[in-house]
């Protein structure tokens, strides 16, 4: 090849170089190459490292995945969130230039944002600082809540102002504290939905929402969260190496009241109980730290983290905090500690919950055209054991779990005789028609085994068994632990008779969801009327029973979790609610189906055709 040749082909080698795209990075390769932290805002100031805070690294990669649309982030305080917005942003201004938004809870928020935090990173960042002009003139296309560069623009927004929302298309939008955001943008609607958008042009769109929590059940982030992969950042013990995340239910610490200082503490492993220090706990994170899914997501990734893992804080500090909302809990000034469940561990605080009003839950009884109304499809019972007597409810069921109470029975008589037994048996045994003529029997009873006559029930439950007559035993750990409300069964008595172990917590938490629903909703509850030609039991008492419980929250070093705690005296009728709800998870009929059409021949039906649950499973309902 002669020399000239040479030369030319130098030549296009240099100029498919400079033509050439730059090399794909991820948010934190951009970032730990070009982002200058500045002053204003930053305790550090200088050139980002990712390694600082390697807990940013996976989620605020994701951004770049294409295969991710949302990514959700249930963060507390002290995690350097904000800066991780930043970057994103500066990667999308320099190296894949793109139209964005970012909306804060206020326009005077989104303001403060753009003057305290994005013009110093654009100004102290030399790759920002070339591409975005600063707005000394008119014709520079940049304000403070608007700021352009070649290939794309960003916008700065406030929830409350539907003016600000209403922009161009946008590819990547961020939401910041959206658990702040006002319910609705003027009557424009809820900010999220109206944001998102204007997104819908982009095969390629991005939508980034970040929050401390805040109520339980009123929590934006809580709702994306849970329709999310939902993982949190664990790391490895040092003594088994198991991975785990940090929990609070897991530090142990000491503390002088009288000197109001952290003397001690540690976490224990929740798989070997080992105690290790904060640092033992944090070394090696960088490179050892890992995020875990609880569950799979065609599109949505979310991360919870909490303070305990912040390389920006400590643990000292954080029990302290606690230990001075505590303080005043006990005081009745209830809002330090929830700010701290909040920002500290990225959880829903649990308000006290509202308390059904019996007399309305009494005055939305109805007229039934026969003793089965329409819509049902399954009888189940209930029955509660009391020393001097048997109090029976039967309940319908229909499609969706709405419910029809039929009859609340009570049948008095010694326990120790035979014949209160009898009674009981024969009422079981008992048929209800519906306005055709259809028989219905009970297809699946729980009877109470607590008491004074565990052994009888066992026994009489056993020699009924073909009749799917299930003894139950209620459990209420007390400390906010989760069971379901079947949470599997034993055989491990005198008379092998089948116990089902119900969790009762789980049980009343579906009642009064129940009760809450709205005529025409699923799970609607009815009542029918007492009339002089039919007492079907539904009294000012039976609804004073049913109303005698309510959800309180409790706290255990700080943790949240919710008890029932009985306010009236009786609560029979909410029991046996709990006990109707158990056994049609039991039984596990198809309530979509359609009753078989009455022939002349048929006398009877028991329900739907069930299906029966294998033993020691839990419920699927």
């Amino acid at each position: 090849m002669s020399e000239s040749l040479k030369k030319t082909e130098r030549l296009f080698k240099s100029i498919l170089r400079v033509l050439a795209p730059p090399a794909k990075l991820t948010v934190s390769e951009w970032a730990d190459r070009h982002r200058i932290l500045s002053s204003e805002s930053s305790a550090e100031p200088g050139p980002w490292h990712t390694s600082r805070a390697p807990y940013q690294r996976e989620p605020f990669d994701a951004i770049t995945d294409p295969r991710v649309e949302t990514l959700v982030f249930k963060w507390a305080s002290q995690l350097g969130k904000t800066e991780g917005l930043l970057n994103a942003i500066g990667y999308h201004t320099d190296h894949e230039p793109s139209p964005m938004m970012l909306v804060q809870p206020t326009l005077d928020l989104a303001q403060a944002f753009s003057k305290d935090r994005l013009a110093p990173m654009y100004r102290d960042s030399p790759k920002l600082r070339a591409v975005v002009s600063e707005s000394k003139s008119r014709d520079s296309g940049n304000t403070l809540l608007h700021k352009t560069f070649p290939g794309g623009h960003i916008t700065m927004a406030g929830a409350n102002s539907p003016a600000s929302l209403a922009s161009r298309p946008i590819r990547i939008v961020f939401c910041d504290e959206i658990d702040r955001y006002p319910v609705s943008a003027g009557s424009e609607g809820d900010p999220v939905s109206l944001v998102s958008k204007r997104t819908t042009t982009f095969w390629n769109r991005k939508r980034i929402l970040v929050s401390t929590p805040t109520i339980k059940g009123a929590s934006r982030i809580e709702d994306f969260y849970e329709d999310s992969t939902q993982e949190e950042w664990c790391v490895p013990c040092p003594s088994c190496d198991e991975l785990q995340p940090l929990s609070w239910k897991q530090i142990k610490f000491e503390y002088d009241a009288v000197k109001k200082r952290t003397i001690k503490v540690e976490h224990s492993c929740k798989h070997c109980g080992a105690l290790h220090s904060e640092q033992e706990w944090k070394a090696g994170m960088d490179t050892r730290g890992k995020w875990v899914a609880r569950k799979e997501h065609s599109n949505t990734r979310g991360f919870h983290l909490n303070e305990l893992a912040s390389t920006f804080s400590s643990w000292e500090r954080i029990v302290q905090n606690f230990k001075a909302a505590e303080l005043l809990m006990k005081k009745g000034d209830f809002e330090a500690m929830k700010v701290w469940i909040n920002t500290t561990l990225a959880e829903e605080w649990e308000e006290k919950g509202e308390k059904l009003d019996e007399n309305v839950l009494m005055n939305r009884r109805e007229w039934y055209h026969a003793d089965v109304p329409e819509g049902v499809k399954v009888l189940t019972a209930a029955v509660d054991t009391q020393d001097n007597r048997f109090e029976v409810e039967v309940t319908g069921w229909g499609a969706g779990h709405e419910s029809w109470r039929i009859q609340y029975h009570k049948i008095y008589g010694d326990l120790k005789q035979q014949q209160v037994w009898k009674d009981l048996d024969e009422f079981l045994q008992r048929t209800w028609k519906d306005a055709e003529g259809r028989q219905f029997r009970i297809a699946t009873t729980c009877m109470d085994s607590g008491g004074h006559f565990t052994n009888e029930v066992y026994k009489f439950c056993k020699e009924r068994f073909a009749r799917r007559l299930f003894a139950i035993k209620g459990d209420s750990p007390g400390d906010g632990t989760y069971l379901p409300l079947v949470a599997g069964t034993s055989t491990n008595n005198r008379y092998k008779a089948t116990v089902v172990r119900l969790g009762v917590d789980e049980g009343k938490a579906k009642v009064m969801a129940s009760l809450q629903q709205k005529p025409g909703d699923g799970a609607y509850c009815h009542f029918p009327l007492t009339t002089t030609e039919k007492d079907r039991g539904y009294n000012e008492e039976y609804f004073d029973g049913l109303t005698a419980e309510e959800v309180r929250t409790r706290y255990k070093m700080g943790v949240p979790y919710q008890v029932w705690v009985k306010v009236k005296a009786r609560n029979e009728p909410l029991d046996l609610a709990v006990y109707n709800r158990a056994a049609i998870e039991i039984l596990q009929p198809n309530l979509d189906a359609s009753l078989p059409p009455l022939s002349p021949a048929a006398s009877s039906a028991s329900s739907v055709p069930p299906r029966m649950r294998r033993r020691g499973t839990n419920s699927s309902v």
